[in-house]
C-alpha cells in the first residue's frame, strides 16, 4: 500500500488569521515540479481568497504566494521539494500574481 503524505497549505496572515483557508496537496510519490505546482496554485486560490476586499491585494498577492508556498513545502520535509523551490525565484511568484 502506498502511504500519502498530505501537507495542508495554511494561509497564515495577521489580518486574515481568523479566516485562513485550507487545501491539502497529495506529495509522496509524485514529481517536485508537479507537487510545487499544485502548492503554488494552492497558494494563489487562498491568497486571492484571503485578500479579497483589501486595497493592496495587488502588492500583496506575490508575497503572499510566495511565502504560503514556502510553508508548505517546509511543512513537506522533502528535500527534493525544497531544492526545486529555491530554483524558483520571486519573479515567478510576481507573474502569477499578475494573472
Amino acid at each position: 500500500m502506498i502511504r500519502l503524505l498530505v501537507i495542508a497549505i495554511t494561509a497564515l496572515m495577521a489580518t486574515t488569521a481568523a479566516n485562513a483557508g485550507e487545501i491539502t496537496v497529495k506529495v509522496r510519490g509524485r514529481a517536485a515540479p508537479v507537487v510545487h505546482a499544485e502548492i503554488v496554485s494552492a497558494a494563489q486560490q487562498l491568497c486571492k481568497e484571503d485578500l479579497a476586499g483589501n486595497p493592496k491585494a495587488s502588492d500583496l498577492t506575490p508575497y503572499c504566494i510566495r511565502e504560503v508556498t514556502r510553508d508548505a513545502v517546509v511543512r513537506a520535509k522533502n528535500p527534493e521539494l525544497r531544492a526545486y523551490d529555491k530554483t524558483k525565484g520571486r519573479t515567478a511568484y510576481l507573474r502569477l500574481a499578475a494573472r
